[in-house]
C-alpha cells in the first residue's frame, strides 16, 4: 500500500488547449483530462557529459575547502548532522570524491563548494546561522532523498511569529493534515539529485539578505517559439530583471510569509520535518508556479490556472520544471479521465508507458510522475469505484530488471517518512500513472 498520499489537484482548472505556451485562449477544463497528443520517446541522448572533478586544484579552492572543513570540525552543534548523526567532515569528503562538491553545472558556473563557502562567510537573512544552513545544504546534496514536504508543527513558544489568529489556526493544522507541496518537493529533489551546484546556488541566494536567486534563462527553455516563451513568463508573472532576444534574466523568490515559516523551522525543527532550506526552496517553487500567489504559512495559493487552493497543477509543474532544468519540457498524459474525475482507461498501453520512462532514465533524466488513487483502492463507498479521490507526485530515478524481465522502479517519495529511495513493481505503479514530464527533445509527436 502507498501510505501518506499527498494532496493532488483534480478540480476544474483553467489551462491551455494544446502545447504549453500556445497562446492566451484558456478554456476551463479538468486538470486530469488535460492531455497532449499521444507521444513517443526517442533514444537520442539529451544530457551534457561534464568532466567530473574529484580533487582540489589551486590555492583558492583548497583554502575554501579547508576553511569549511575546519568550521564544521570545531563546531559543537554542527560537527555532525542532526538528521543522521554523520560527521559533516565525512560528508564533505564523500561529496568531493563523488564530484558533487566541485561540480559547476550551475547557472553562473559557480561550484557547490563556492556556494557553501559563501553561506558560511557572508551574512544570512534574519541573521540566521550560516554554518547551520551550510550544514543543511551538505546534508541534502549528500542524501537528496532526505528532502521532505512535511511542514513542522508550531509549538506554543513559536506562536508569536504569527500575529493573525486565523492564520495561526490554519497553519497549525498543516502538520497533521498534510501539505500540498509534493510537486515542489519533487522538483527540489531533482535539483539536488542532478544539479548539486545549482541547488547550492539557489540555497545561497534564498538564504541571503535578498532572499532570492537570479537565473539567466534561455527563452527556448520554455518554448521554441519565443513569443510563447514571453507569454509564459508574463502569464506566470515571473519577475524579469533584464531581457534580450534570446534570454531573460529572471528573479525567483519565495512568498512574503516564507521567511516566517523558515524562522520557525530554524528554531523549532524536529527530525521528521522540513529544514530551513526545504522551506525556502519549496516556497519559491510554489510561488513561481502559482503566479506569485503562494502563502507559506497556510500552504494555500490563488492564481489564474487553478481553482483549488492547494498544490500545483500539471501545467504549472511543467513550467517550474522547465525553469529549473533550463530546457523545455512537456507533460505526457497517459490516463483518460472524464469531467467527473472518473478514470475511463488509458491513452496508450502500459508497456508503452514503461518504455517511455525507462528510455528517459537511460538518457540521464529523473522522471517526475503524477499518479492517482481511486475510490476502489481507498475503500470509499457511495461513489463510482473508478472515481479519482487523491493523487501524488513522486520521482522515478532508476529501474532494475530481474531475470524474467520484470521491472522495479526506484523512486523518491517526499511524503513517505523514509529518508531513502524506495521501489515499486512496474505492474503496480504503471496503471496509476496519470502523467509524466519529459524534455521536449526526447518527445516525438505521433498520431492521436
Amino acid at each position: 500500500m502507498i501510505n501518506n498520499v499527498g494532496l493532488y489537484n483534480y478540480n476544474t482548472q483553467v489551462n491551455s488547449t494544446s502545447k504549453k505556451g500556445s497562446g492566451p485562449v484558456m478554456p476551463k477544463i479538468s486538470c486530469l483530462s488535460y492531455a497532449l497528443n499521444n507521444t513517443g520517446l526517442t533514444n537520442e541522448p539529451n544530457f551534457a557529459v561534464n568532466k567530473v572533478a574529484t580533487k582540489l586544484s589551486g590555492a583558492e579552492e583548497t583554502k575554501m575547502y579547508n576553511e569549511v572543513l575546519d568550521a564544521f570540525a570545531t563546531s559543537m552543534s554542527e560537527k555532525a548532522s542532526p538528521k543522521d548523526n554523520i560527521l559533516r567532515q565525512k560528508k564533505l569528503d564523500s561529496l568531493l570524491k563523488s564530484g558533487k562538491l566541485l561540480n559547476r553545472n550551475s547557472n553562473d558556473n559557480s561550484s557547490t563548494l563556492e556556494s557553501i563557502y559563501k553561506v558560511i562567510t557572508t551574512p544570512r537573512a534574519a541573521n540566521m546561522d550560516g554554518l547551520k544552513l551550510a550544514g543543511e545544504i551538505i546534508d541534502t546534496i549528500y542524501s537528496p532523498a532526505s528532502i521532505t514536504q512535511k511542514f513542522g508543527d508550531i509549538p506554543s513558544e513559536a506562536q508569536g511569529y504569527i500575529s493573525d489568529g486565523n492564520t495561526l489556526e490554519k497553519a497549525s493544522k498543516i502538520k497533521t493534515e498534510g501539505s500540498g507541496t509534493c510537486v515542489a518537493a519533487s522538483v527540489e529533489f531533482h535539483l539536488a539529485n542532478k544539479m548539486p551546484s545549482e541547488f547550492a546556488r539557489w540555497a545561497e541566494g534564498l538564504t541571503s539578505p535578498k532572499i532570492q536567486v537570479e537565473k539567466n534563462l534561455p527563452l527556448n527553455a520554455l518554448s521554441s517559439n519565443k513569443m510563447n516563451a514571453l507569454w509564459l513568463l508574463n502569464e506566470f508573472e515571473t519577475p524579469i530583471k533584464s531581457l534580450d532576444f534570446n534570454s531573460a534574466n529572471i528573479v525567483l523568490k519565495p512568498d512574503e510569509q516564507a521567511l516566517t515559516r523558515a524562522l520557525i523551522q530554524d528554531n523549532y525543527w524536529d527530525s521528521d520535518e522540513r529544514t530551513v532550506i526545504d522551506v525556502l526552496m519549496q516556497s519559491t517553487l510554489m510561488n513561481t508556479g502559482s503566479q506569485q500567489t503562494y502563502n507559506s504559512l497556510i500552504d494555500e495559493r490563488a492564481g489564474k490556472f487553478n481553482a483549488n487552493p492547494q498544490g500545483l497543477i500539471e501545467f504549472e509543474k511543467t513550467y517550474i520544471e522547465s525553469l529549473v532544468d533550463g530546457k523545455e519540457r512537456d507533460s505526457v498524459v497517459y490516463q483518460n479521465v472524464d469531467e467527473n474525475q472518473i478514470l475511463k482507461g488509458w491513452n496508450t498501453d502500459l508497456l508503452k508507458i514503461q518504455s517511455d520512462i525507462t528510455k528517459a532514465v537511460d538518457n540521464g533524466e529523473d522522471v517526475i510522475i503524477g499518479y492517482v488513487v481511486t475510490a476502489k483502492e481507498c475503500n470509499e463507498k457511495g461513489c463510482d469505484p473508478n472515481k479519482i479521490v487523491n493523487g501524488h507526485e513522486i520521482t522515478i530515478v532508476d529501474y532494475k530488471k530481474d531475470s524474467f524481465g520484470n521491472i522495479k522502479f526506484i523512486c523518491n517519495d517526499t511524503d513517505d517518512d523514509k529518508p531513502h529511495l524506495i521501489e515499486y513493481d512496474a505492474n503496480y505503479l504503471l496503471p496509476k500513472i496519470h502523467h509524466a514530464s519529459y524534455p521536449v527533445s526526447l518527445i516525438q509527436n505521433s498520431a492521436v
